[in-house]
């Protein structure tokens, strides 16, 4: 057991250095009331042997903080955030240059899928291909065929470490994602067998075909899982939970296909599923992390397996592969990941 809470004191002192934490900056400990206190102690411990001015702050919600919470915030170069704060108002503290890195998974994920400088190269080279494109396209061997214009809004690269001003990100996982243009997304997503939803962090077990027209779900076909899917997103009672959210592929050689299903649920968030390689990673719900408007409380996450994406004419995905020199890693590297590719 000491082993174990030493090599995670080395590697929260590992993941501030790569935070560019200083001595002297201000780091608030966010976390909400009731809230797990995991590492609460350690990231405390971890911003004081860096030489940072540390403060610990709970507050009633993290998805409605109170003013007094905010004031303090303000003043924070680094927050590093145990409760994953959804306030809209994290968008204005990334603004003014607070760097916020969210922590939730388990010891053993946070290690196996711990972050390096050339994730954050690799997740670049992805985010750079995103923001020059004008159009994306997915296809899976289920059945997909996903299309959208791109260029409206931002584009995001998690690599699992926040070192710059207004950087969020979280530990761990790599990916690069944007949102369509307003009401461009059309096709067909397939989500197969084997494919996850979060947040309710299961595995389909049939079949669910979403028909895209206008950048909206206009129909959730299929059998028990379409039905689950239909009344969860219907009892929201809201319009815009049907909109196409984020898209983007996979980067994480690390990530596991099947870590969701080792792990009870209370104590996985899941990046895994959502960073693993080279998957297509669709999404619905808000898009007001990208720069639009649309703020809603219901948003899916859903990683296809084996897909093969294009960002105007230049195909980054190949049955699940990633293709660009720039992105991929190599074959050792990629050697001992469990594949997640589509039966």
């Amino acid at each position: 057991m000491g082993q174990v809470a030493s090599t995670l004191a080395r590697q929260w002192d590992e993941m501030l250095a790569l935070s560019a934490l200083k001595p002297g900056e201000k780091v608030i400990v966010l976390n909400k009331i009731g809230g797990a206190p995991a590492y609460r102690e350690i990231a405390l411990e971890a911003a004081r042997f860096a030489g940072a001015d540390v403060a610990y702050l709970e507050a009633p919600s993290t998805d409605a903080l109170p003013e007094m919470a905010l004031a303090a915030l303000r003043e924070a170069d680094l927050v590093i955030d145990l409760a994953f704060a959804h306030d809209p108002v994290v968008q204005d503290l990334l603004a003014g240059g607070a760097r916020f890195l969210v922590v939730l998974e388990p010891p053993e994920i946070l290690a196996r899928m711990f972050p390096t400088p050339a994730d954050k190269a690799r997740v670049r080279a992805a985010a750079g291909v995103l923001s020059a494109g004008r159009t994306f396209r997915a296809t899976t061997p289920s059945g997909t065929d996903f299309r959208a214009a791109l260029g409206e809004f931002r584009v995001i690269g998690q690599y699992g470490y926040a070192d710059e001003p207004g950087h969020w990100d979280q530990w761990p996982g790599a990916f690069a994602l944007t949102y369509p243009n307003e009401r461009s997304a059309e096709g067909r997503v397939v989500i197969a067998p084997g494919d996850m939803v979060f947040p309710y962090k299961t595995y389909v077990q049939t079949p669910i075909t979403l028909e895209i027209e206008g950048g909206f779900i206009r129909s959730i076909e299929g059998g028990v899982d379409a039905a689950y899917m239909r009344d969860y997103l219907a009892a929201y009672d809201d319009a815009d939970v049907y909109a196409v959210s984020h898209i983007g592929w996979g980067l994480d050689h690390r990530a596991q296909w099947s870590a969701l299903g080792r792990y009870d649920k209370a104590v996985i968030e899941g990046q895994d599923g959502r960073a693993f390689y080279g998957n297509f990673l669709f999404s619905t719900g808000p898009n007001v992390t990208g720069g639009g408007a649309r703020d809603v409380p219901c948003h899916l996450d859903i990683p296809l397996r084996g897909p093969s994406v294009w960002v105007d004419d230049v195909q980054t995905v190949r049955d699940g592969e990633v293709l660009a020199e720039d992105q991929r890693v190599d074959n050792e590297s990629l050697s001992g990941r469990t594949m997640a590719k589509s039966a």
